[in-house]
């Protein structure tokens, strides 16, 4: 009976009880539960299911808090055992987070919580409290403490380890200036400019349901592709449940070194590459968060401000060629897409009766991306890119075209000379 008793009320009870409420009701209003509990912010299945196992989590700590505080503070003898585990618990889950996810908490957190561990072990450890027990009761916080300690030792190596195993390469900071007005940029509708190599062939064009990726191909080089999306967006909208601002925001906390085992994994999984470098690239209002492995392959994923512009993979047959790198970012600008696609298509067509197809390909390619539903744009781009030997991207924007303009005779010739080739 002594065991569940009350007895009069002391400092630490008045203290560390409302410590205890307050810390349950802190845990309980989460960022993370925030946006577990908007439903905007869980796009598909697996978002849901994680929002719903970590509100599951944080608000069964934070009823064990506020239930410690609340037993703490009524004076009940055996809560201050029972406060004990949950505190060791709730900080726990706070260093499995870190570990986990990287997440690392402000640094007026990390010294509120070491003051209120220090406050918590002085209040429990009282005389007053000891005598009210046997021996094998009073070394039972000892006990959970040393071995909570013990598991995070443990946990910190091995997560040490595991990164070591993963190569984490250091993040440099670069500053480029924006290309110079006479430059002439590639004209494709992104929300960034640059300038593809002219020795360059725009092999394939990919516009569905608002995103767009245009590959450029040389044989004796490699691939240029150019995106108005991110290979890091599918993994941001699963992960936006723990609390990420934007893109940008998770991109650089996914580059940094201090990153947690499961953005490590996510990160290894997302890229074939063999990611040797990472660089964050300010160049005009723009900021350029790049991964770079041997010589040129490299992924740039493009922020104006917080936005997400777009992405930039360069893959290179040649490990040991680092000027395609230079040359392309070195043209990088800030710029809005092109709008005006009659006249994109007029002077494309200009060029080809110049014998310009590469240059007209471009012109065309982007009138049919602005004016997607025009079936003649996508008759002249599959022309060019069948002159120039990319038949199979040429069928595909021909099929297009024929969907759009059923009784399309030239697309229909063409289509039948192109089968012909196979």
């Amino acid at each position: 009976m002594a065991y569940r008793s009350y007895i009069k009320k002391v400092p630490g009870f008045t203290f560390l009880g409302p410590i205890l409420i307050f810390a349950g009701m802190l845990s309980a209003s989460d960022t993370g539960l925030t946006y577990a509990l908007n439903p905007d912010m869980v796009l598909d299945e697996m978002s849901r299911n994680f929002a719903v196992a970590y509100f599951t989590a944080t608000a069964f700590f934070s009823f064990l808090l506020m239930h410690a505080g609340y037993l703490l503070y009524s004076g009940m003898v055996y809560s201050r055992y029972y406060a004990s585990i949950v505190i060791y618990a709730c900080l726990t889950a706070v260093l499995v987070r870190v570990f986990l996810l990287g997440i690392e908490p402000a640094p007026w957190k990390i010294y509120t919580e070491a003051a209120f561990l220090a406050g918590a072990l002085l209040y429990l450890g009282q005389k007053q409290f000891r005598v009210r027990f046997e021996y094998k009761r009073s070394i039972l916080g000892v006990t959970v403490f040393f071995t909570w300690v013990m598991v995070m030792m443990s946990a910190g190596y091995a997560y040490m380890r595991l990164k070591d195993g993963y190569a984490i390469p250091a993040i440099n900071k670069i500053t480029f200036d924006e290309a110079p007005y006479n430059v002439e940029l590639t004209p494709l509708p992104f929300s960034f400019g640059l300038r593809v190599p002219p020795n360059f062939h725009l092999s394939s064009i990919e516009n569905e349901t608002g995103s767009l990726s245009v590959t450029f191909h040389n044989p004796d080089y490699g691939y240029i592709i150019l995106s108005n999306f991110s290979a890091i967006t599918p993994v941001f909208k699963r992960m936006r449940i723990l609390g990420f601002q934007d893109e940008l925001d998770f991109t650089q906390r996914f580059f940094r070194e201090t990153t947690g085992l499961i953005p490590l994994y996510l990160r290894k999984a997302m890229t074939s590459m063999n990611v040797k470098e990472y660089d964050r690239v300010d160049v005009g209002g723009m900021s350029l968060l790049l991964e770079k492995s041997d010589g040129d392959n490299s992924i740039a994923h493009i922020f104006r401000g917080r936005d997400l512009l777009g992405e930039v993979n360069i893959l290179s047959i040649s490990m040991n060629d680092t000027g395609l790198y230079n040359e392309i970012f070195s043209t990088l600008k800030n710029r809005e897409p092109e709008s005006d696609a009659q006249k994109l298509f007029e002077d494309g067509l200009k060029l080809q009766k110049e014998e310009r197809i590469e240059e007209a390909k471009r012109l065309f390619a982007c009138a049919s991306v602005i004016h997607p539903e025009d079936a003649e744009y996508r008759y002249v781009l599959a022309e060019t890119l069948a002159l120039t030997g990319y038949v199979s991207s040429a069928k595909k924007q021909l099929e297009t075209c024929m969907k759009l303009a059923p009784g399309h005779q030239r697309a229909q010739k063409l289509m039948e000379a192109l089968n012909k080739l196979n």
